[in-house]
């Protein structure tokens, strides 16, 4: 992966346009206003103190010593592992500050523009060259884009500076090292225009509460310091951490893969998370503002922090930016949306218009197409609509980690499985025994079918878990119970007050209807059930628990579209789920579409734990003509399941039924004995299947030839056959479960029973 930004701080763009901080007014995130002409660099925008009734839409210890001598000499691991473990990335060498001097720190033409009126500046002429500092000839503010400091100067006799190393949104960036703390490399950040009394006010408010702000995640903020310009004049700088690395920004044209760049997200969201539980938005995100050192990721550039909900000059990068932030200011949903599109910029090729990014996705792109769950994830965090996007750093940080379990999971072919913070497990199997079902003909001469039920499913999917905040929680954890007539019973008895809840309003709860309504549908009550669903609507509003049990309930009553519909909108909600997948993939199987292989395939091959998608997937395949895949798919069942048995069945009936004498062959034969064979003879259902698999040889050897060697105990021969498949028979019979049954299969047996030669 290359990195070229090694300064420890933000670069300047690659990208046409200014890099400078810039006020704007409420037009300036349309596409054809001048803060386009400064694209993906940190701009302001004006928002102005709106009545909250103007704008229904948008709401607002001591350890021991160590030896010297090992900690200078630790090795670390060439590798670090992020995402909770589960990607490997190359550890960040450290290297020494002075490396990230600039040589040559001049501000691109292209990138220079006027801090005032937003328009070009500095450029060259045919009357002359380029000109670094000047009067804007449209508006006539001074600008100059000359660092304000040299190397060797010492500001406010303590930090001796020794360059620049970046040109960020607020302005130039100085290296320095700290005279009074044993030298220590530390980052001058100073102000666009040193004149402009607003980029001042702008520093002392960073300066009073930014120095507050502790997180591992998050550059520390030293001081805050003034220091006269060449003119005299006062001049603020932010005395900041140094942070060496490289930053996550791409060179043009690259990609990072998307479970690298997922890991470096879930590093990053705790300290978004942090700022938002004091208050603040970052309001910046972007790659080049996330840097990676030897041990970890960090935030940079505080320069565009502000308190949530506030107004005035609000600064970010278009394209980055989340478009309402003007009417609503910064919130935790415009932190988000930045997350989301920091995410998109990473991994795919985003459209640009006038040098910064298009909002949207690109409605083709192979990451898209590879990881559904991930498009899935990007659209709610991009959402137009904030409400409907995460509702916090920590929701979204649940969410993206089991995106991220899919994406390894499809990248390597080894699941990832992990427990969710919002589903149970799969409270039971479905669909375990179909395909093995028809072949208990043997055993009782009745006709069992192969077909999937509505409530065999239901009474197998996850749930929602309970909300612990809601009143009722405490309740439903003490008094429930595991049978749905009993929990119906404790829950009536709670709504009607025959259970003391010390004083709390149960009328108040969520959880308790949504319960009441869970027990109905497993009841098989779909009426009742749904108008409590449509009681709890009226008050309760959107709630995508509600979706999932109407979804459940729509099952039942064989609407499938309808259901599908709702688990959908589940799954757009928890992308990172694999519950929803699996309600999808059991609803298509029901419907007879095509999305149940999809569906089956992520969920299996995410969490081999979870074998009702196993065996679904195989069916699928089987359907699809692809019997080879799901063999192997049965075969993957974990010897520690319990169906491990069933499936070693279920592949070898794979393997030869329904289909004709032409299309099997003798190695699909000798596959499915090695199969039977590898079990004890005391586990259910091997007899039947043993006679399965002689009767099918026998039948095949009729029209083909074969090796002579034996199969299950018998010679590949006619006589050979027919002997097993008697044996076979008999032995059926005597554990039949009736006497005619019994004769039955005497009677079979006897049929097939070689000639005797005496």
């Amino acid at each position: 992966m290359k990195k070229p930004d090694d300064s420890g701080l933000p670069e300047a763009p690659d990208t046409e346009g200014g890099p400078g901080t810039q006020p704007a007014s409420l037009e300036d995130l349309e596409l054809d206003s001048q803060s386009t002409l400064r694209p993906m660099a940190t701009q302001a925008v004006f928002r102005p103190e709106f009545d909250e009734s103007d704008d229904p839409t948008f709401g607002g210890g001591d350890t021991e010593p160590q030896n010297l001598a090992t900690i200078a000499t630790r090795m670390l691991s060439p590798i670090r592992r992020l995402g909770g473990g589960l990607v490997e990335i190359a550890r960040v060498p450290e290297r020494d500050p002075l490396t990230a001097l600039m040589t040559n720190p001049v501000v691109a033409e292209q990138k220079r523009f006027c801090w005032n009126c937003g328009k070009p500046v500095g450029r060259s002429s045919r009357d002359g060259h380029a000109l670094s500092e000047g009067w804007c000839p449209h508006c006539g503010s001074a600008y100059s884009f000359l660092p304000q400091l040299s190397p060797g100067e010492i500001v406010a006799d303590q930090y001796e500076i020794k360059g620049c190393i970046a040109h960020g949104g607020l302005g130039w960036v100085y290296l320095a090292f700290d005279h009074n703390v044993n030298e220590r490399p530390v980052v001058l950040k100073g102000l666009v225009h040193s004149g402009d009394a607003e980029a001042q006010v702008i520093a002392m408010a960073e300066r009073q509460f930014l120095a507050e702000v502790t997180h591992p995640g998050i550059v520390k903020i030293y001081n805050f310091v003034e220091h006269d310009d060449k003119h005299g004049n006062p001049v603020g700088y932010i005395v900041m951490e140094y942070v060496g690395g490289t930053s996550l920004k791409q060179a043009r044209g690259t990609r990072l893969p998307v479970a690298e760049a997922i890991g470096y997200m879930l590093e990053i969201l705790p300290a978004l998370g942090y700022l938002h539980s004091i208050g603040l938005a970052y309001n910046d995100l972007k790659p080049e503002n996330i840097m990676i050192t030897e041990e970890q990721l960090k935030l940079i550039d505080l320069g565009a922090v502000s308190k949530l909900n506030s107004y005035g000059y609000l600064y970010g990068t278009p394209g980055f930016q989340a478009p309402e932030i003007v009417r609503t200011g910064p919130t935790v949903a415009t932190d988000i949306y930045t997350v989301g599109r920091t995410l998109a910029a990473l991994t795919m090729n985003l459209r640009t218009r006038r040098g910064r990014y298009v909002d949207g996705l690109p409605s083709e792109d192979p990451v898209l197409d590879k990881y559904d769950s991930f498009g899935r994830f990007l659209r709610r965090a991009i959402d137009p609509d904030p409400r409907r996007r995460f509702r916090s750093a920590e929701e979204m940080s649940s969410q993206l980690l089991g995106v991220l379990r899919e994406v390894v999971a499809a990248d390597t072919g080894i699941p990832r499985p992990g427990l969710s913070t919002v589903f149970s497990p799969s409270r039971s199997t479905f669909g375990v025994d179909l395909l093995v079902a028809h072949t208990d003909v043997y055993v009782d001469g009745q006709v069992h079918s192969e077909k999937l039920t509505a409530q065999e499913i239901v009474r197998a999917l996850p749930v929602p878990l309970v909300d612990r905040a809601d009143v009722g929680a405490p309740m439903l954890v003490a008094s429930v119970l595991s049978q749905p007539v009993h929990t119906l019973d404790q829950l009536r008895a709670a709504r009607h007050g025959a259970i003391d809840a010390e004083g709390v309003d149960l009328s108040e709860s969520v959880e308790l209807p949504l319960m009441e309504a869970r027990a109905l549908l497993d009841l098989g009550d779909v009426a009742k059930a749904t108008r409590k669903l449509d009681d709890l609507a009226t008050w309760a509003g959107w709630r995508w628990q509600l979706l999932w049990f109407r979804a459940v309930a729509e099952m039942l009553s064989a609407d499938y579209d309808s259901a599908t519909k709702h688990f959908t909108e589940v799954l757009d909600t928890l992308p990172g789920e694999l519950a929803p997948k699996l309600a999808l993939a059991a609803t298509a199987e029901l419907a007879g579409t095509a999305d149940e292989l999809k569906f089956y395939n992520t969920v299996w091959s995410t969490d081999n734990g979870v074998i009702s998608a196993g065996f679904g997937l195989a069916r699928a395949e089987s359907v699809a003509g692809s019997r080879d895949k799901a063999v192997q798919t049965l075969d993957e069942v974990p010897p520690t399941s319990r169906h491990f048995t069933t499936a070693r069945l279920t592949s070898a009936v794979t393997l030869l039924s329904g289909r004709s004498t032409g299309e099997i062959t003798e190695q699909n034969i000798r596959d499915a004995a090695r199969r039977v064979e590898a079990l004890p003879d005391s586990e259910p259902r091997v007899l039947q299947i043993r006679a399965l698999v002689l009767g099918t040889a026998m039948d095949w050897l009729a029209d083909n030839t074969a090796s002579s060697n034996h199969i299950l105990g018998f010679p590949f021969t006619e006589h050979g056959l027919k002997l097993g498949v008697e044996a076979s028979l008999r032995a059926l019979a005597r554990v039949a479960p009736t006497q005619s049954h019994r004769y039955a299969l005497v009677d079979l047996a006897n049929s097939v029973r070689p000639m005797s030669t005496f």
